[in-house]
């Protein structure tokens, strides 16, 4: 049951990849928060710097933000990308990992629909075996071989709800998380590159945030970014 639910959705899926995220779902499947509040403090600091006209210590503190999403917007804006280009360009990551999430759970999707249709046919193969042999057995003998038929549809039925059903709610719940705090750092972008106030922006993110609020004080950029140049 399960090497044959594999071998189908290696034939109806990218093999390699299917390896790698089976390889990759420990990882995948932990729970952890996706906002590094050092970089949102960062951040609110660089849009500040932006918005005073500081451009240079502006440059300094982007490239220190690790987060791709807000390093490359907070870039862009600084390099004076115009506002389509660049609402462009997040979107189009934002659903580039859209898909890429989609793709991995739709590999999982599969393996559920296909877990119980291996278990069935493991079944029909221990049922046609035992018809070959039933005048050579005895009753007792028939319905053990019947209970081990039987095994293979509870085991199929079993991994489908009990295994990879979890699986998918978590990963489903995770890129939930992940893209719409993604929404979140283009929403900030856009309003460094309208020079709302560092607070504005700070009190936008913070509302999405569950954790306490981590501030950076600005003259440690401001010493950081002399050191660094």
């Amino acid at each position: 049951m399960v090497v044959g639910t594999l071998a189908a959705t290696m034939l109806g899926q990218s093999p390699r990849g299917v390896l790698e995220l089976l390889k990759q779902l420990p990882e995948k499947l932990k729970t952890r928060s996706e906002i590094n509040e050092v970089d949102m403090a960062l951040f609110v600091k660089v849009a500040d710097f932006f918005r005073l006209g500081n451009i240079r210590y502006a440059e300094l503190g982007a490239r220190r933000i690790t987060t791709p999403l807000l390093r490359s917007g907070a870039q862009m804006v600084l390099d004076r990308t115009p506002s389509a280009d660049i609402q462009r360009t997040l979107q189009w990551k934002i659903g580039a990992q859209r898909e890429r999430d989609n793709a991995e759970i739709q590999i999982f999707r599969t393996m559920m629909t296909l877990a119980p249709a291996f278990g069935m046919l493991g079944t029909l193969f221990g049922l046609i075996s035992m018809l070959y042999g039933l005048d050579a057995r005895t009753m007792e003998h028939i319905g053990e071989a019947m209970g081990f038929a039987m095994l293979t549809t509870v085991y199929g039925l079993l991994a489908a709800n009990l295994l990879l059903k979890p699986v998918i709610l978590r990963l489903e719940n995770n890129s939930r998380k992940r893209l719409a705090w993604m929404v979140v750092q283009a929403e900030a972008v856009a309003m460094m590159e309208e020079k709302c106030h560092a607070q504005v922006i700070q009190d936008s993110l913070l509302a999405f945030m569950d954790s306490p609020e981590v501030g950076i004080n600005r003259s440690e950029i401001e010493l950081s970014a002399v050191h660094s140049s």
